[in-house]
């Protein structure tokens, strides 16, 4: 039993020496001893900029990227990026995103803090360096056009962008920063409603600033409305639904017309009253007909029966003259003298 105990104690002694030896010869094999390197890089191409960090918060230990420092073996440190974003002669500009390690998002701030110092960072056999990794960006500046091609006004409510790795929707459109990707216009919302946008628009900002007219379902359209004689009618209210289910007041002026602008798809109805009595309502489109004419069971405008009086009196001076005409001729001859 002695000998069995004094030889546990002599293995335990061993291990107590010679167990860090072993542990030493393991970081000296795989790792670093006294000095350790660490490299760090960035997305940037050199020649579209320069990215610089601060090391250990100093001001006077700023390097620019890449750059490999060295460090004491077990020490820890902080790398600053400086430059959040910077600008390109290509039109491009870059956006700080994260820093990254093994492909891995390491930290989302501009401020990285080291792994303790044990292992070479440089290499792909120890993960490769450290990425400041920056977002590559181009402008962008969006047009809209109506089914006939001219401007339209006002703009869309929002659209929506979509790549192959993000989906946005906004509602500003000119000299706007986007990843540098392919996009593609989706949908379009206008005057509310959300099918305004009849066929998707590719938007490729891969290698540079782009932009790009978008055809909207917006119909330019006016509506007449005239009497039985199809004279146009003055103060007719209007009452106008839209296929996004709203609607406008509208009062017809001395042509008989209302201008209700662009509409969006093309289909609306219009409610009529004149002289404070209802006339009913009526279903049009106007990618069918820019103009639509709606007829009233009403008698002629004011202006008619000016125009029937003048008719009329130039047939009553007409007949008139015919009949003295008449008079005169038929007058006859005066007795012979004697």
């Amino acid at each position: 039993m002695k000998k069995a105990a004094y030889a546990s104690l002599l293995i335990l002694a061993f291990s107590v020496l010679f167990v860090p030896l072993f542990l030493v010869d393991v970081h000296a094999t795989n790792g670093c001893i006294t000095t350790c390197q660490l490299r760090a890089d960035t997305t940037v191409p050199a020649a579209d900029g320069t990215v610089y960090v601060e090391l250990d918060n100093n001001a006077g230990s700023v390097y620019s990227l890449p750059h490999t420092f060295s460090f004491a073996n077990d020490s820890q440190h902080t790398l600053t990026v400086l430059n959040a974003t910077l600008s390109s002669s290509s039109g491009a500009r870059y956006v700080w995103n994260e820093w990254t390690h093994s492909s891995l998002q390491w930290t989302p701030t501009l401020a990285m803090q080291t792994p303790f110092m044990l292992f070479n960072y440089t290499g792909s056999s120890d993960g490769g360096p450290f990425i400041a990794k920056f977002d590559k960006q181009f402008q962008y500046t969006l047009t809209f056009k109506d089914a006939a091609g001219q401007p339209l006004t006002p703009a869309p409510n929002s659209v929506v962008l979509s790549s192959s790795v993000s989906t946005i929707t906004t509602s500003a459109y000119s000299a706007q920063w986007l990843l540098a990707t392919s996009w593609t216009v989706t949908s379009a919302t206008w005057e509310g409603y959300q099918g305004a946008l009849p066929a998707p628009v590719p938007l490729d900002l891969s290698s540079g600033s782009a932009s790009v007219a978008v055809a909207i379902s917006a119909y330019s359209a006016s509506v007449k409305v005239v009497d039985n004689l199809s004279n146009p009618i003055q103060g007719a209210s209007l009452t106008i639904t839209f296929a996004n289910t709203t609607s406008r007041q509208f009062t017809t002026n001395s042509q008989g017309t209302v201008a209700l602008g662009d509409i969006p798809i093309g289909p609306y109805s219009a409610h009529v009253s004149y002289q404070g009595t209802d006339q009913g309502t009526w279903s049009e489109d106007a990618s069918v007909a820019s103009v639509s004419t709606v007829t009233l069971n009403v008698g002629g405008t004011s202006s008619a029966p000016v125009v029937s009086a003048i008719v009329l009196l130039t047939i009553f001076g007409v007949a008139l003259f015919l009949i003295l005409l008449a008079i005169k001729v038929r007058k006859p001859p005066p007795p012979p003298k004697i």
